[in-house]
This record gives structure tokens, sequence and C-alpha cells, in this order.
């Protein structure tokens, strides 16, 4: 049995004369928040193939324009600042589904996705799964985690590289593999720029973020959080708000002269944000949880 295939996306920046994620990174501290708008608006994904779940793509999307932005605001960048720069990096995007069996290869509803640079190393990945039953069993759920660290860590000593593994799972995210990870980064107590940090101390030092998604509804109040089961079905217990996303890159709201990047250098339709079918959010470090306080 042929393993099943690999498909990739390829990050591009619009126009080069324009402001970009890599400027952002050059200029870190001085940057504003309308430069992180530009930087996201110039971002453009190719995929080379139609059949890659739109579940990947929008989560791909998600990290480079909203999660890099928020990494920068938030000041989390500071604390996993190889993270924050290797999404800046990331020039494609290889998306592997994973199989298990030794005989008889069997195709999971998981993916690996390798943030690749322009040497070809992969600096992140991220294990994405989409909505099943058998992840939803919480030893599953925990020796599937365990199965994606091996793999990382035979992907770290082939060439070292890998600065971040990202787990992306539905809402709401498996209590027990939350706990399990919160164990191996030091328990319940542990220290506050630990905890921000997130770091891994076996079998990989890396950083270890947890996201989980549901599927994003306009319904002109914003967007309501729910999840799609993999029949195509709704489960709308329990979902809460996760408030409402950019709705434009609208030249006219972001247009400050005192800014280093250039709007003008960017087509208007360019300044429109996409929004995609699904919601994430990162539960681990727990951003929203620290603004609370």
């Amino acid at each position: 049995m042929s393993l099943p295939e690999t498909h990739t996306i390829e990050i591009k920046v619009r126009n080069a004369a324009a402001y970009t994620l890599n400027n952002i990174v050059a200029t870190a501290r001085s940057c504003s928040p309308q430069d992180l708008n530009l930087a996201a608006a110039n971002v453009e994904l190719v995929c080379d193939s139609g059949k890659i779940p739109a579940e990947v793509v929008d989560f791909v999307t998600f990290v480079v324009t909203d999660l890099f932005t928020l990494l920068h605001r938030s000041g989390l960048y500071n604390r996993q600042r190889a993270f924050w720069e290797s999404i800046a990096r990331a020039v494609r995007v290889s998306v592997h589904p994973v199989v298990q069996g030794i005989f008889r290869k069997e195709t999971l509803p998981m993916f690996d996705v390798h943030f690749e640079d322009a040497s070809g190393g992969t600096t992140l990945l991220a294990f994405v799964v989409q909505n099943h039953a058998q992840w939803r069993e919480p030893r599953f759920a925990t020796a599937y985690f365990k199965e994606l660290l091996h793999r990382a860590q035979q992907l770290d000593r082939k060439r070292p590289t890998l600065k971040t593994v990202m787990v992306v799972a539905p809402k709401p995210f498996s209590e027990e593999l939350f706990k399990h990870v919160e164990k191996m980064l030091g328990g319940p107590n542990i220290d506050p720029v630990a905890r921000w940090e997130s770091v891994l101390q076996t079998p990989l030092n890396v950083h270890i973020d947890l996201f989980e998604y549901g599927v994003g509804l306009a319904d002109g109040q914003g967007m309501e959080f729910q999840i799609e089961t993999h029949n195509g079905s709704d489960d709308s217990a329990g979902h809460d708000d996760p408030g409402p996303k950019p709705k434009t890159y609208d030249p006219a709201e972001v247009d400050d002269p005192g800014i280093i990047g250039d709007e003008v250098l960017l087509h208007p339709d360019d300044m429109k944000s996409r929004p995609g079918r699904f919601m994430f959010r990162m539960i681990q470090p727990d951003i929203e949880k620290a603004r609370r306080k």
C-alpha cells in the first residue's frame, strides 16, 4: 500500500517593496500595530492542491497572520523569540498525513505540518487533528502526542533546526493531554516565566504550544465558536465567544504617516482580511487568561 501523498503550501510575499514579517522581526521594539497589520496583509499562501484539509490551510493562515501579530502585541515574542522569528522565516509548509500500522497502513485524520525555512529545515512542527471519536478518548490523545514527540525527536536528530511543536485539536481540548503537557512543563505550580516560555525539557528542548479550534460563523455580531464533527454536524454545547476577528485591513483605517510600513504599496484588495472557516485559540500558554488577571 502506498503512503498518502504529501502536499505543500508556499508562503509568499505579495509585494516585496511593502512591509513584511521579516521587517517586523528586524524592528520588533519600534514597529506599530499598523505595521503588524500591513505585514500580515502582505502574506499570500499558494497551495499545490485542493486536497489539503481546510483545518490545515486555515491554521497556517492563522500562524503567519493572527498568531504572529498576537505574539508581538502580547509580549510573548520575548519569551518565545525563536518561535516568533521562525514564523517570519517560513517560506514553505509541507503537509504529511499521519499513518499507523506496520503491515497494513491506515491513514488517520491527523496531519504533521512542517513549517520550513529557506534552507529546507523544519523549524516549526504542527500536529493538526481533525475532529473524530478516537481523539476524544483521553488515552488515545495522550498516546498520539507521545508518538508526535517521537517523530519530532527523529526529525530533530536528522537536522537540528526544530524550535517549536504545536498541537492543534478541536474544542474542547483534551483535558488529559493538557494535564500531561502541564506536568512535562513542571506541573500546576510552574512559575509564570517558565509557563510563558513553555519549553519541553525532554525529549526535546523546544517550545510546546497548544491550540484548540472551532468553526467560525459570521452572525453580524462577531464570530460564534462551534465544533464541526467529522460527519459535518455541529456541536454547539459549551461554546464560548473568542471575540471578533479583524474584518478589514482598509488603508483608511491604518493610514499613519509616521509608521514604517507603506500601505499604498499594496493593492486595496490585498489589504482585506480573508477569514477562514475555522477559528483558533492558544490555550497554552493562555494569553487571554493572562490578560484578564
